[in-house]
């Protein structure tokens, strides 16, 4: 038996207990919610990524400054970013949720922590996959010309210039700088007003 009071379950709420059995990511939804805004503010690498690329790939790839060119990949990215970013202010929402308010009733648990497997997986899976491949994708130039030609030859065109999309990089890195900030501040206003 642990000597860590944190651990008794007699101080638990019924909504712990319950939720200490059945949640998928066993963290608390604050910590959860940080996590989703380091990958929101990961978003903002974006911009600085495709800016020092080697001349080599900016002259065969882009016919004006990289930052400012709508790519696909840019948009895959802001993407993973919003969804970080939003996940995490739900979960913020309901940490303050349960923290303000009363304890949810029995049938009222399963729903919250179906909102809260729902954002953790928006924010970890979408979020993270967004971002992640966005902005691999959009450093790939940073291995050179032939790297770029490897991924053209299996079907991937990190470069591809969409404008029906307007995504530059330079948008999704001042989004992920705004969210991520948005999301951790959030997380700190919250742990503050307990």
């Amino acid at each position: 038996m642990s000597d860590d009071a944190r651990f008794d379950p007699t101080e638990r709420s019924e909504y712990e207990l319950t939720r200490s059995a059945n949640i998928i990511v066993p963290m608390p939804p604050l910590r959860k919610a940080r996590i989703c805004g380091a990958l929101a503010l990961l978003g903002s690498l974006a911009a600085p990524l495709v800016a020092t690329l080697p001349a080599a790939v900016r002259e065969a790839n882009f016919a004006g400054p990289p930052a400012a060119t709508p790519l696909g990949v840019a948009a895959v990215a802001l993407a993973g970013t919003v969804a970080a970013g939003l996940a995490g202010l739900g979960l913020v929402a309901l940490h303050w949720r349960l923290v303000r308010g009363p304890e949810p009733t029995d049938d009222a648990v399963w729903s919250f922590l179906a909102v809260e497997d729902a954002l953790t997986g928006i924010g970890f899976i979408t979020g993270g996959l967004g971002v992640g491949v966005g902005l691999a994708l959009l450093a790939s130039g940073h291995w050179g010309v032939e790297a770029l030609a490897g991924l053209r030859r299996n079907g991937v065109e990190p470069y591809l210039s969409v404008s029906t999309v307007p995504v530059t990089p330079r948008l999704t890195s001042a989004v992920g700088l705004v969210v991520g900030l948005a999301v951790l501040a959030a997380t700190v206003v919250a742990v503050d007003s307990e």
